[in-house]
């Protein structure tokens, strides 16, 4: 009885190393200059909403203080 519960355990995970290697092979790889392009971007964006997010944050903290005068 062992030897049918581990023959049943090493096809199911063949199985999932099967379906794992499918679905692998689905996935679209962007070539390098979209990933360059997409990276820059994020980059880009990411520094420039930093920037925003402290400028706010430095106005709303000289506003609080302000009033706390």
């Amino acid at each position: 009885m062992e030897e049918k519960i581990n023959s049943g355990n090493k096809q199911s995970k063949e199985r999932w190393i099967d379906g794992l290697k499918s679905e692998y092979k689905k996935i679209v790889w962007v070539d390098k200059k979209t990933l360059i392009k997409q990276t820059t971007t994020v980059v880009i964006v990411t520094i420039v909403l930093g920037c925003l997010i402290s400028i706010f944050d430095s106005a709303i903290l000289e506003g609080i203080n302000l009033l706390m005068k």
